[in-house]
């Protein structure tokens, strides 16, 4: 078990048994799509650089669909507990120090740096979160000097042989917290650190700032980005609101990567219609604020408001899948209750929401084969086939899955039914709602090309 710092690079038994059950977490909690990984370089001497706005899982993130096993750095004030911090390494993180962990820490950087050296020549890969702190807003914020001034010293230790190449990764989460959640990772074509040699080598500042802003330049095109701060709200609900009027404009599919590139043609469109219309600007931007009011005030989701109207016949059909699989979800449900809830519990204090599913994440990698392994202990007790035993074991986690799958399907029926009655008594916020709904949707479609 590789717990040394100096020999984070090399193979490690227990790292390589755990990988592919933390890799399968990780892409349960979100459900995860990819998208260009063929831009992965092979054989190459490769640093990853996502945006970072989810903490901890925008690094597992990553982990989860590489085929090598990365190494990551982050900021050293998580390592000040000696237990965590050998979890931290085991887990191939090593620690970045800024100023605010003490000027006296800064000169800490200088081992880190050159240990870099060993894992890039090693070519496990780097991940370096290049924003330095996470921020829970979908634009990409001023990048460090962290990846630039390894990169450089990493080349001028090796004569400029390594012929880095950075992988900008853009990471695309529908939400934060909720499991079950979206994820869309997008891998953006490698940047050669060998073009930017001999600007380095003349003035080592100006070529380090160059890399930089190419690399904010390279991840902005593979990620949601909002450069708008004024009307960052307007742009955040209108990429989801118009989501599907645009994707039927591209004549496309409903899906990834679809649906990422509809986004960025919705926020482009809306970049040149602000420069140029900014009263009609801020009618629009209060139409959009006043829609999300009401949908919060009604407790309905955009797609309640894109798919209605919802058919009679429909939501009978539905509510009656609902009373048959009933049963099933009663029992995957209270068998599952506790690993499902106890990461929740746990997590209820916590400050920064862009740590909740960080945290739920890890502790559910520890409960889950705990609890299921009780299960079994107790069971095994009962008189049965150990095949039953076997299968019940391999289903606990598909029931659990199914339950709560059963669960979001039922809470989409409330929704149905509730907008289906609302419509029938000429509820004024929800005429209100579909008002502006499609107020905002006909001046889209003159703003959209």
């Amino acid at each position: 078990m590789a717990v040394n710092r100096e020999d984070i690079e090399k193979p490690s038994f227990f790292y390589s048994l755990l990988k592919p059950y933390v890799d399968f977490v990780t892409t349960t909690y979100f459900r995860t799509k990819i998208h260009n990984k063929k831009n992965i370089p092979k054989d190459e001497i490769i640093i990853y650089t996502p945006n970072h706005q989810n903490a901890l899982m925008d690094a597992l993130a990553v982990l989860a669909k590489v085929d090598s096993e990365p190494v990551f750095l982050a900021r050293a004030d998580i390592f000040k507990k000696p237990a965590i911090a050998k979890i931290l390494t085991f887990l191939r993180i090593l620690p970045i120090y800024r100023i605010r962990d003490g000027k006296e820490s800064l000169g800490n950087n200088e081992a880190i740096f050159r240990k870099t050296v060993d894992v890039l020549k090693n070519k496990n890969g780097l991940v370096i979160l290049p924003e330095g702190n996470h921020a829970g807003i979908r634009r990409l914020r001023t990048l460090k000097k962290g990846v630039s001034r390894i990169v450089f010293e990493a080349e001028e230790s090796n004569d400029f042989n390594l012929n880095i190449k950075i992988v900008p990764v853009g990471l695309d989460w529908s939400d934060y917290l909720n499991f079950r959640s979206r994820l869309f990772i997008n891998f953006g074509e490698p940047i050669s650190v060998s073009e930017y040699y001999e600007e380095y080598k003349k003035h080592p500042a100006r070529g380090m700032n160059l890399l930089r802003e190419r690399v904010a330049t390279e991840l902005k095109k593979y990620m949601i980005h909002i450069e708008n701060e004024e009307y960052y709200d307007m742009f955040d609900n209108i990429r989801y609101l118009f989501l599907p009027q645009m994707i039927k404009k591209m004549g496309q599919k409903n899906e990834q990567p679809h649906q990422f590139y509809a986004q960025k043609d919705i926020i482009n469109n809306l970049n040149e219609f602000i420069e140029s219309n900014p009263e009609e600007t801020k009618e629009l931007a209060e139409k959009t604020s006043r829609y999300s009011e009401l949908l919060n005030k009604l407790n309905f989701r955009h797609w309640v408001v894109q798919k209605a109207p919802f058919s009679v016949f429909g939501i009978l059909l539905r509510t009656l899948l609902a009373i048959l699989f009933l049963p099933i979800y009663l029992i995957g449900g209270t068998i599952n209750y506790l690993p499902y809830k106890i990461p929740v519990w746990l997590t209820n204090k916590i400050k920064d929401p862009q740590f909740v599913s960080s945290v739920r994440t890890v502790i559910a990698i520890i409960i889950f084969p705990l609890y299921y392994i009780i299960l079994i202990v107790a069971g095994s007790f009962i008189a049965e086939p150990w095949w039953l035993k076997i299968s019940v074991l391999v289903l606990l986690p598909f029931a659990g899955l199914f339950a709560f799958q059963y669960y979001i399907e039922a809470k989409k029926l409330c929704a149905r039914i509730r907008f289906t009655f609302k419509t029938w008594f000429k509820n004024k916020d929800l005429q209100e709602l579909k008002d502006s709904y499609d107020y905002i949707c006909t001046k889209m479609n003159t703003i959209t090309k």
